[in-house]
């Protein structure tokens, strides 16, 4: 069921779904589709079909409209007869997306766990380290990470390498707050205000193209 959901200033539209249901409820929800069933017969996981399942849900109560999600062939997805941008994530039980009218999106949701302590120095530079705060590591490196997978959905580019080519600026860590990053993958070297919030169990992270 969504448990929360916004429009923003900027236009882009948002929604977080905590996952309770089971395989048929959620199936239940989008009348039974047999071209949704078809999809989720392809995958092995339950936990799996389920995020697959729980994206739409989220996506046709956000709009009031019954839709289709399609993926290009970089994995980047979006809504078949529609204009608009999408960007989806999950972790846990908990699956979010964000839309735009017009512009790119990226979100990325990620829970806090001692997994990013032990892979920090995998993506994050030196630099990026050098300014995380050791009272609050775990949320900070969630909201990096969160921020580079959003990032990279958003840029959408062959070859884009979250690590060297995406870079966080310093910035200190609140419940709720913004942070600047910027992509030297192009000669455009685009910066991007991202927001993010932290909550007990994850943290996720917000991006539109400016």
């Amino acid at each position: 069921m969504i448990i929360e959901k916004n429009t923003f200033e900027d236009g882009s539209s948002f929604a977080l779904w905590n996952i309770t249901e089971d395989v048929d409820e959620l199936l239940a929800k989008l009348d039974n589709d047999p071209f949704v069933i078809e999809r989720i017969s392809q995958f092995t996981s339950i936990k799996r079909k389920c995020e697959f399942l729980a994206s739409r849900c989220a996506l046709n109560e956000m709009t009031g409209k019954k839709l289709s999600i399609s993926y290009k062939p970089s994995g980047k997805p979006f809504v078949d007869g529609e204009d608009f941008n999408i960007s989806i994530s999950h972790t846990g039980e908990w699956v979010t997306v964000l839309t735009h009218p017009t512009k790119r999106v990226g979100i990325d949701i990620e829970r806090i766990s001692d997994r990013l302590l032990r892979v920090k120095n995998k993506f994050l530079k030196p630099q990026e380290l050098a300014f995380v705060d050791f009272q609050c590591e775990k949320p900070q490196l969630a909201i990096m990470w969160a921020t580079k997978e959003a990032l990279y959905k958003l840029l959408d580019i062959e070859g884009l390498d979250p690590i060297n080519d995406i870079h966080i600026e310093p910035f200190m860590t609140y419940l709720d707050g913004h942070l600047t990053a910027y992509e030297t993958k192009t000669n455009l070297h685009r910066h991007f205000d991202v927001e993010y919030l932290v909550r007990p169990q994850y943290v996720m992270v917000r991006v539109v193209e400016q």
